[in-house]
């Protein structure tokens, strides 16, 4: 990386750290700053208290006998060190809660901006290895980096202070002993900034492996394939497979763990050779009455405060080092603006629709593919009508749903709501229209009535609708029957959890479908799950159930689709037949060879 880029970068980091600070409260910056000051000024007035003690006490042991009023002026000094001791503990204390208190309030609000981070990009970007890294890395960062930025800032600022401080008094004693002491706070400061980059380019490089073991260790450890292992005796190899992951992430960072401490125990070895030379130089000076023992004893505790505050100074930049090298992939990563965003100006949707949904020329393809999901479709739905769309595995039905949705947006052509470009609409206010069951449908650990609700929670939490919308998906009798019916968790993982079979989610899916007071409402592959009586209860009266909407219907048993007013057929990306059943049997074409192919079953 050149050096204007870095310090394009380290400006980049800075300004957006340091604006943290405002989320905290200008007053509360204020005070920690001023604790913070007040923690080095009285750490430094200890010192210089014990040096005028030890002093009182040599003049006092001296003359002891003769001058009474000395041994009262070495109590005075001791009362005096002990309240300079007192005050600092309790600024230190103080300084501390604040910090917390502080990194707390920051540290919140950097989970919020991750959380609205994810949740608002592109779903093509759960698509794409890359964001995941850079997901990977900001979760790395972690929400304490932050906090933690603006804690070393305040630690090196604390400990600058102290270092000044030492200095200045240091310089009063012999000021020759300055250089040694910078010498030893430089060489420290250049180990711990070497090993700290090494740090972070090895973790930027191990970021696909470990993301790579956490998910084989939630697979280990999850209900979800629980089943499977067990039949399959899987455990034991996915188990080994990620220790053995571990291992090789384990052994090369304590390669560099042990590079590092070899390294820090040299620079200390320096310091102690400096420290032992220069006490002992400062003994002789003393002997000759050059010095005072308390100007020996205050050297000696304000070299060894030095060598602390140096070794404070030298962790916290190269942890902040650390922090811009990370907290560049953070706000890397909270800085990345989804593409399908609300226009400057969008137009307001006209609700209830009048015209439908339509698809004109309409090819797509995935931004890591080069072949088209979807090529020259045209295809509408109309308000209260009933659609099905019919196709085999990967002929793009669920690209289809993606794009009606806008959560893409097409390569070519044009997605019109009302006669106006979908692109026009704001995509949060857009997406309000319809109504979805993915074939992939969520299974969210909490309540029932939360699950249903989910659908939409601009609505009302109320527990009527809900129900409604659980009679009409079919799944009403079963909650009855659960422990706390509407109020039972669905998961083991909490107390008075309840687990329910794979058709019971998939109604209770439908029944979130159905909540929402959308126009459409879209089903991908609705009854896979269930048995065919509550697939035929539930197309029986479909039109009653859904209302005044109109919906999309996809599946692969064509006979549930029979009532729908429109079916499109759909193979390897495009449309190839189109038209009611009827219309669709005369062509004797795909969709008629498919049906007669289920109808043998039947007969």
């Amino acid at each position: 990386m050149s050096i204007t880029s870095t310090i394009k970068t380290s400006a980049f980091v800075w300004s957006k750290t340091l604006s943290l600070l405002s989320r905290t409260g200008k007053g509360l910056a204020a005070t920690v700053l001023f604790a913070t000051l007040l923690e080095a000024a009285l750490a430094l007035g200890v010192i210089y208290s014990v040096k005028h003690l030890v002093d009182t006490i040599t003049a006092a042991t001296a003359t002891i006998g003769t001058h009474n009023s000395l041994t009262s002026a070495v109590f005075i000094q001791l009362g005096i060190t002990g309240g300079c001791i007192m005050a600092s503990v309790l600024a230190t204390s103080l300084a501390s809660l604040l910090r917390m208190k502080q990194g707390m309030i920051v540290s919140d609000f950097v989970d919020r901006e991750i959380h609205d981070r994810a949740t608002r990009v592109d779903l093509a970007f759960y698509e794409s290895p890359a964001y995941y890294d850079s997901l990977q890395r900001a979760r790395e960062a972690g929400s304490q980096r932050p906090s933690q930025v603006i804690a070393n800032v305040i630690t090196l600022l604390r400990s600058g202070v102290m270092l000044v401080g030492i200095l200045v008094l240091l310089a009063g004693i012999e000021a020759r002993m300055l250089p040694v002491l910078l010498i030893t706070v430089v060489i420290a400061l250049a180990v711990r900034v070497h090993f700290t980059r090494a740090m972070f380019r090895w973790r930027t490089q191990r970021s696909q492996m470990e993301r790579r073991a956490s998910y084989l260790d939630w697979m280990l450890t999850s209900d979800v394939y629980a089943k499977e292992f067990r039949v399959s005796d899987l455990g034991g190899f996915l188990g080994e497979t990620y220790a053995s992951i571990k291992r090789q992430v384990r052994n090369e960072q304590l390669r560099i763990e042990l590079r590092r401490t070899w390294a820090e125990l040299g620079v200390a070895a320096i310091g102690a050779i400096f420290f032992f030379g220069a006490t002992a130089f400062l003994i002789q000076q003393a002997l000759a009455g050059s010095l005072t023992i308390g100007q020996v004893v205050m050297f000696v505790l304000l070299f060894r405060r030095a060598e602390g505050s140096g070794t404070e100074m030298v962790s916290s930049i190269s942890r902040l080092v650390d922090d811009q090298l990370y907290l560049g992939q953070l706000f890397g990563f909270l800085s990345v603006e989804p593409n399908l965003k609300s226009p400057d100006s969008p137009v307001a949707l006209v609700r209830p629709v009048v015209e439908g949904l339509k698809l004109n020329n309409v090819s797509f393809r995935y931004a890591q593919s080069e072949r088209f999901a979807l090529q020259n479709i045209n295809f509408e739905i109309r308000p209260k009508q009933i659609v099905a769309l019919v196709g085999e595995n990967g002929s793009g039905k669920t690209s289809l749903i993606k794009l009606m949705c806008r959560l893409y947006d097409p390569d070519q052509g044009q997605v019109t709501l009302n006669g106006q470009d979908i692109r026009t609409y704001d995509p949060i206010e857009y997406r309000k229209v319809f109504s979805v069951i993915f074939q992939d449908y969520a299974k969210y650990p909490e309540r029932v009535r939360d699950n249903i609700r989910y659908g939409s929670i601009d609505l009302p939490d109320d527990l009527a609708a809900i129900q409604v919308a659980a009679e009409r998906a079919g799944a009403h009798d079963y909650i009855k029957s659960l422990p706390l019916g509407y109020e039972t968790p669905l998961t083991k993982l909490f107390d008075h959890g309840e687990e329910i079979s794979i058709g019971q989610w998939q109604r209770l899916a439908l029944a979130r479908a159905f909540f929402p007071a959308s126009e459409f409402i879209i089903l991908d592959e609705p009854t896979s799950a269930v048995d065919p009586k509550a697939e035929f209860e539930l197309f029986d009266n479909f039109r009653e159930r859904i209302g005044d909407r109109g919906a999309l219907i996809i599946s692969h048993r064509l006979s549930t689709i029979r009532m729908a007013d429109y079916t499109y057929v759909l193979d390897k990306g495009e449309i190839k037949e189109q038209g009611t059943h009827e219309e669709l049997m005369a062509l004797n074409g795909h969709y008629a060879s498919l049906f007669e192919k289920q109808a043998q079953y039947y007969r």
